[in-house]
């Protein structure tokens, strides 16, 4: 039996500076392509002036741009093929500061808050009621301060994080809001606790967690563990490590998660590795996509009326997104959704208890 390789490449990843406004939009893309493929592929795209293809410097011309427009919807590729997952790296940072400050200190309560989707309602509370009710600036102030301190995890940058906590809830104008709030100015009592274990540079950087459910959406569609090849990516070689672990067989084999965000544990991966885009024009194939992705999706959350996004979007670019990390509308959130079972396994967990 033929063993699928998948091809990974990033776009746009600032790392854990998730708050560059020019910069709204991470892109991971992944591709199940064979070389043959690859060639009618990059046909479209092709010039004598460039050796590789590239989106940034394709889309910097009409021509060019008119080439990843017929490559985007080029009847090669199909959403079992290729797979891009998105992630509003502010929103990431509101999500971040849910899972590290308010769940550690929830757990010590005994409550699971990924249970019916918990995690999910906080982040999006956050997202749009707090600037209502606290003012933007002090929001921005306190998410700037919360990835400074994150990165830093040094006494000022403690000091300077809980200060803005406090006059974020000084400044709230609603009561019942402001309890959402109290947990990030009780937690400097546990702040020590709370970022040991932390990684500084890659804890919060959103290639490693898009990285990770890329791997577990292609283990449900394929019969046989896949080879892994990512353009080089200092996040996810830095975690190749981890992910060694989570892939080794001799793990109890669960399905673990919740409601619908379940996958199967541990993760169906032959081997894991970097390579070159020379190498490899499989990973130009998904730097074309995550780069038309990227494009599309900033454009889509500034609101812009961007006319190379439009087309993007009637090329077909979104059919390809099987998830993304990014503020709901709150009159969408659907109960059914988020719904958990008694039965279900706390991911966190279930991992941490055979590759810690």
């Amino acid at each position: 039996m033929t063993i699928s390789t998948i091809f990974f490449d990033e776009s746009d990843n600032t790392g854990a500076y998730l708050l560059d406004a020019n910069q709204p939009i991470f892109t991971l893309a992944s591709v199940d392509y064979n070389p043959d493929e690859c060639s009618g592929l990059l046909f479209l795209v092709s010039s004598h002036q460039a050796s590789e293809a590239k989106f940034r410097s394709l889309q910097g011309s009409e021509a060019g741009r008119r080439k990843i427009l017929d490559f985007v919807s080029s009847p090669i590729h199909s959403e079992k093929r290729v797979k891009t997952m998105i992630v509003h790296k502010r929103f990431n940072a509101v999500t971040q500061l849910v899972d590290i400050i308010k769940e550690t200190l929830m757990r010590r309560d005994g409550i699971d808050i990924y249970k019916n989707g918990g995690n999910i309602v906080l982040a999006n509370l956050h997202w749009y009621l707090t600037p209502h009710f606290c003012g933007e600036q002090q929001f921005n102030d306190f998410l700037g301060c919360f990835v400074e301190m994150v990165r830093s995890q040094s006494n000022e940058s403690k000091s300077k994080f809980f200060t803005s906590a406090k006059v974020l809830y000084d400044n709230c104008t609603d009561e019942d809001h402001k309890s959402m709030l109290a947990p990030y100015i009780y937690a400097e009592h546990f702040i020590d606790d709370i970022l040991n274990g932390i990684d500084k540079t890659y804890h919060i950087d959103p290639a490693i967690s898009s990285f990770f459910c890329h791997l577990t959406e292609w283990g449900k569609q394929l019969n046989e563990p896949p080879i892994v090849i990512y353009d080089e990516s200092k996040p996810i070689t830095a975690s190749q490590p981890i992910f060694m672990k989570m892939m080794d067989s001799s793990i109890p084999p669960e399905i673990i998660g919740y409601g619908q965000r379940k996958f199967e544990f541990p993760l169906k991966i032959k081997e894991i590795r970097p390579g070159i885009s020379k190498q490899y024009p499989a990973l130009q194939v998904a730097d074309l996509i995550a780069g038309a992705t990227r494009y599309y999706y900033s454009a889509f959350f500034r609101n812009e009326d961007d006319p190379f996004a439009i087309k993007l979007k009637d090329a077909g670019i979104e059919r390809f997104v099987f998830g993304a990390i990014g503020p709901r509308d709150l009159e969408h959130f659907v109960p059914d959704d988020l719904k958990t079972s008694d039965n279900d396994i706390n991911p966190a967990d279930y991992m941490t208890k055979f590759c810690s």
